[in-house]
């Protein structure tokens, strides 16, 4: 999860720039994203702890949530893979892909 966050904070900082905002700008967008992006990234992790109770639509809900916000911070490839997962319908498939992405080791 830390290495999402973090990675995402390093791409947000250079598409942002390109956007025009300035320093105090940019590092404000990127402390408010990074803080949202742990709010949801909480969330998944909590609903791969209680996978037999959670809903798809939970899931997908905050699925969603998180790949706009990859989106705006311009984490698009990772963004990409969060739809990719969400659009998927199988429950134990869409578990398993949570699970790589939060736990990936790089």
């Amino acid at each position: 999860m830390k290495n999402i966050i973090s990675e995402t904070a390093v791409i947000a900082y250079d598409y942002l720039n390109e956007f025009g905002f300035n320093e105090d700008q940019i590092n404000s967008l990127i402390t408010q994203g990074k803080k949202d992006l742990h709010k949801e990234l909480t969330k998944l992790e909590t609903l791969l702890i209680h996978t037999d109770t959670v809903s798809l639509d939970d899931i997908n809900n905050v699925l969603h949530a998180l790949k706009g916000l990859l989106f705006q911070m311009g984490n698009h490839d990772l963004a990409e893979k969060v739809n990719e997962i969400r659009s998927n319908d199988e429950r134990e498939v869409i578990l398993k892909e949570i699970s790589e992405l939060l736990f990936a080791k790089k």
